[in-house]
């Protein structure tokens, strides 16, 4: 049941406030600035999405990936041996092989992502974006990082908007899923929240 999209509003100013807010927030210092930093370094998507991606810098990429700080920083704050690596390797899905094999001959078991679903436009028939899923994750992605079509958003088409998010979600199988909304292009706040919740909702 959608009908409660249509009542939904976000209140700008406060948002703005609130934002501004923010930006005056002591940050932390030191030791914890550091502990901060080389946590900040696990929860990266390390990436290429170049239309001259090759087998060569994705390797490249996957040899980062493993070793994302240098041993000497890593010593100098007893970090050495904690088998410090970014979260993922994101890549398109016809270089998602070359990352699995990479890292799998490295002995790394970082997850390979994969953007999908006509990044980054969306502009993208629907059959087209769940076949290029499945083979994404046939190729060994265990992550699918899908783009929803704009236009639904921008014309309110929430049960569409729904029902393209499930197919995904339903085509990535044991994969884990997200969802890049590209805020800067649905118009207004409301309209972020809006295409948020149902992407929740979706799965």
């Amino acid at each position: 049941e959608l009908g409660w999209i249509s009542k939904v509003y976000v209140n700008r100013p406060a948002v703005v406030r609130h934002a501004e807010q923010i930006k005056k927030w002591k940050t932390v210092k030191g030791n914890w600035q550091a502990a901060w930093l080389l946590k900040a370094v696990t929860c990266i998507d390390l990436t290429t999405l170049s239309g001259d991606d090759t087998p060569s810098n994705v390797q490249r990429l996957c040899f980062k990936a493993k070793r994302p700080i240098r041993e000497d920083l890593l010593k100098a704050l007893d970090m050495h041996d904690k088998g410090i690596t970014v979260g993922a390797v994101c890549v398109y899905p016809a270089r998602v092989s070359d990352a699995v094999n990479t890292l799998r001959a490295a002995g790394c078991n970082i997850p390979v992502a994969s953007v999908a679903a006509g990044f980054p436009s969306g502009q993208t028939p629907l059959e087209t974006k769940l076949a290029e899923i499945r083979l994404a994750v046939e190729y060994g992605a265990q992550e699918i990082d899908i783009v929803i079509s704009r236009s639904l958003v921008l014309t309110g088409q929430w049960e569409g908007l729904y029902e393209e998010i499930r197919l995904c979600r339903a085509a990535c199988g044991e994969a884990h899923m997200k969802t890049i909304l590209a805020t800067g292009e649905l118009g207004s706040l409301a309209n972020v929240y809006k295409a948020s919740m149902i992407a929740m909702m979706a799965g």
